[in-house]
């Protein structure tokens, strides 16, 4: 299993749903941050070094310590027993090629040995079977947290399995600075996939300061990195919509993985290429039809769970929920993946709270969403246009229609629901949070 997909699957066992601890712990137990200070980490999520170690004990160790015992003291140098904890257990992982590590008495326990991945079929033989086609091209679409990457996890893992070259990119990962300068996103692309196929890096020997910096990076994937496997490519890009808003860069950079699909229909060597990007939502970036990668192959939208799924997934929770239980739960969040997780880690965590008392409270600020739902009202704060367009959602429940840009916009943060052109609210949480909002916005103007 790739290091990256690994630490987004220990995230995910281990409830690290608040996105700012989500984000210290993949980005400081990032492989090529593990020999980087504290401060240098800090910087390149535009924080300070209190904050990130604030997230980190407070948010980050305190969930892992229940799988990482050592971790129950007071002594400095936590950050290195994770280190060394999570470099055990990906070793192990590797060994066996699924959930990782026997558990004998000199073996700490496994990261992700209770792994809670709970399957929708047909979804994941649709993705199995993608896989063989020369050239393929596989797209997940699906709003936050609704489990993109664990299914990408399980593909490029199957893809490994298979003998193939797995690699697993974030685009979350690259600083700022980096994914608003095409030339410097596409030689970190080129740099970081080399890493993870253990190729040296030959990236001055391939770019040519006379050719655009697009005909640069299919060359060197091309001549260079396809030419010197035998076996097919499977390369994962999560969160691709992080470029979305980069109009000239994401016009660019998709349009050559378009080329590149294209060329695997002619040119053996990008028939050893197989592409799965993942996103939040519709591309309503300009995009010209015949250059867009987002038109073209296997196309997955990940549905919510169903009644059967929520039951399972408690299941491998621990937990032990009746008909009336999940009925209740769903019918306050609906099947969604990250909120019936989260109330399913603090129905674990709070052995004396019922459920109905949970979820009596979720719609407020100290519920167990309210974190959550706080940072989806600040998003919307910042897009001005976002607020009327989901007043007018929450107001009915019949559905409206909405400018395709702003309902796409709404689908990304997972507020919304899209049927044909009608936008309805996805659950009576964010209708009764975001409707609270609402009004008091309308009351102080």
């Amino acid at each position: 299993m790739l290091w990256d997909a690994f630490l987004e699957r220990v995230a995910d066992a281990h409830d690290l749903f608040e996105e700012d601890d989500r984000q210290a712990f993949l980005a400081r137990f990032n492989e090529r941050n593990l020999p980087r200070s504290d401060i240098q980490v800090a910087q390149d999520l535009n924080i300070s070094e209190v904050t990130l170690q604030r997230r980190l004990g407070k948010g980050v160790y305190t969930h892992l310590v229940r799988s990482c015992p050592q971790l129950n003291t007071d002594k400095k140098g936590k950050f290195k027993i994770v280190r060394d904890w999570l470099k055990k257990g990906h070793v192990l992982c590797q060994g066996n090629g699924t959930t990782g590590m026997n558990k004998t008495a000199v073996n700490p326990p496994s990261p992700i040995a209770n792994y809670p991945y709970v399957e929708r079929p047909p979804i994941e033989s649709f993705c199995y079977q993608s896989l063989f086609a020369p050239g393929a091209l596989l797209r997940i679409k699906a709003p936050r947290q609704m489990g993109k990457t664990e299914l990408m996890a399980r593909v490029l893992n199957l893809a490994k399995q298979q003998g193939y070259h797995p690699v697993y990119l974030n685009l979350c990962q690259p600083e700022e600075s980096v994914v608003k300068n095409l030339d410097q996103f596409l030689r970190w692309l080129c740099m970081s996939v080399s890493r993870q196929l253990q190729k040296p890096l030959q990236i001055q020997e391939y770019w040519d300061v006379d050719l655009s910096s697009n005909d640069n990076c299919s060359a060197y994937f091309q001549d260079y990195l396809l030419e010197q496997i035998d076996s097919p490519l499977v390369l994962g890009l999560d969160t691709v919509d992080r470029l979305f808003p980069h109009l000239a860069i994401a016009q660019d950079f998709f349009g050559m993985l378009r080329a590149w699909h294209e060329d695997s229909k002619i040119l053996d060597n990008w028939q050893k290429l197989r592409l799965i990007v993942s996103h939040s939502t519709e591309a309503y970036i300009p995009l010209d039809i015949n250059h867009s990668p987002f038109n073209v192959g296997l196309t997955v939208s990940l549905p919510e769970f169903t009644a059967e799924q929520v039951t399972e997934l408690a299941q491998k929770h621990g937990q032990v929920l009746n008909q009336a239980d999940v009925s209740l739960l769903m019918n306050k969040v609906g099947g969604h993946p990250g909120l019936i997780k989260q109330a399913l880690f603090e129905l674990k965590t709070l052995q004396n709270t019922t459920l109905t008392q949970l979820l009596n409270e979720a719609a407020t600020d100290s519920g167990i969403y309210g974190n959550y739902l706080r940072k989806i009202w600040l998003e919307l704060q910042e897009n001005s246009a976002l607020i009327p367009a989901l007043k007018k959602v929450v107001d009915t429940s019949n559905g409206v229609e909405l400018a395709s840009k702003l309902a796409y916009q709404l689908e990304s943060l997972g507020l919304v629901h899209l049927t044909g052109n009608r936008v309805t609210i996805r659950c009576e949480l964010y209708r009764n949070y975001f409707g609270s909002r609402l009004a008091n916005l309308g009351e102080a103007s």
